[in-house]
């Protein structure tokens, strides 16, 4: 290769870092948006291949699933906000003008805040305080999020917009990425399947198991006459997030509440429910989470925490699917080294 091709192909490489770069900067802002909108694409594209073999039009049954999505999910998981947030603010003013159940729980707990002292001198249970922080960092937040309403409304529309495009065109990005991949084709379609298979697994198996024992728990709740039953509904899927804790974080408060004030049938059969809410976790998650994912649980759990906090919220979502994406590609860098080292 001659100086002159060599300067050619440099400058070239040198271009396209560049240009790579600031397009990614330009997308930076969108980021979340899209991957949403992929991780709702792979998952749904069963519901518009279906819609498409009936009406043999991709973008009307990209439309037809959009609509169907928006109705079925989008406009749900709002009006759950608006609740949570509701009663969050309700919970905060209730913690801070009224405070004799908080009193209540704080002397039924004394007997165990002393024994413990004997090992920790400065160890104290003091509820009330707990739960008003507790409340204010949810207001502030939710506060926070609604206060930038045109902003989720813009991240919103650009998700739904990437959505149809992705329903409409998938097939054509997945060849233009088999295409433009210096891998075999084989390789390629073996690191697709795997994202796939991987976000399929975090949303079936965690996702919609966390949702469903949020709105279990709320329901529950409400039955019981707990107080503010969507906002420990909501409470309820983020703990559900937390291994070997779980659903445990919403209900043993929720028991003891019980407890204080109705009795000890209500809350023995409160408890009751609550195991078999978190065993749905226990049983069903695994089956379809890690078996999906093929990675350990222990792997698992760093992706979730370290994904939630790198990427935030999202995070749950996109680091199992990072790791399982590195995974993925190990799988076929060993490939290629047992099929170069059995070439020579």
């Amino acid at each position: 290769m001659n100086t002159l091709r060599k300067i050619e192909i440099s400058f070239f490489f040198l271009l396209v870092g560049v240009v790579a770069t600031l397009t990614f900067l330009i997308f930076v802002p969108y980021l979340s948006s899209l991957f949403v909108a992929l991780v709702f694409a792979i998952v749904s594209r069963p519901i518009y291949d279906r819609i498409n073999r009936k009406v043999k039009k991709p973008g009307f049954a990209s439309f037809c699933t959009l609509a169907l999505l928006f109705l079925v999910i989008f406009i749900p998981a709002t009006l759950f906000g608006f609740f949570v947030f509701s009663d969050a603010q309700a919970a905060y003013v209730s913690s801070v003008t009224s405070t004799p159940l908080f009193d209540r729980v704080d002397s039924a707990l004394q007997p165990f805040e002393l024994y413990v002292r004997h090992f920790l001198p400065e160890f104290k249970i003091d509820v009330s305080t707990y739960v008003d922080d507790g409340l204010a960092f949810l207001v502030d937040n939710f506060g926070s999020v609604f206060s930038k309403v045109v902003g989720i409304v813009f991240q919103a529309f650009v998700m739904l917009l990437a959505l149809f495009y992705l329903f409409r065109d998938g097939g054509k990005f997945r060849t233009y990425i088999i295409n433009l991949s210096p891998l075999a084709n084989e390789y390629d379609e073996r690191i697709l399947r795997r994202l796939e298979i991987a976000i399929s697994s975090v949303v079936k198996g965690k996702l919609l198991i966390v949702v469903a024992q949020g709105l279990i728990t709320a329901l529950t709740f409400w039955m019981f006459g707990i107080p503010h039953a969507m906002l420990w509904g909501a409470v309820t899927s983020l703990s559900a997030l937390i291994p070997a804790v779980g659903v445990a974080l919403v209900f043993i408060p929720a028991v003891l509440y019980l407890f204080l004030t109705a009795g000890v049938g209500l809350s023995v059969f409160l408890l009751g429910i609550g195991v078999i809410i978190g065993a749905v976790d226990n049983i069903v998650g695994p089956m379809l989470f890690e078996k999906g994912l093929q990675m350990h649980p222990f792997l698992i759990l760093l992706s979730v925490f370290g994904g939630l906090v790198f990427f935030g919220p999202i995070g749950f979502l996109v680091g199992p699917v990072l790791v399982s994406l590195l995974l993925a590609l190990l799988d076929i860098y060993l490939l290629l080294f047992q099929t170069s080292g059995s070439a020579h």
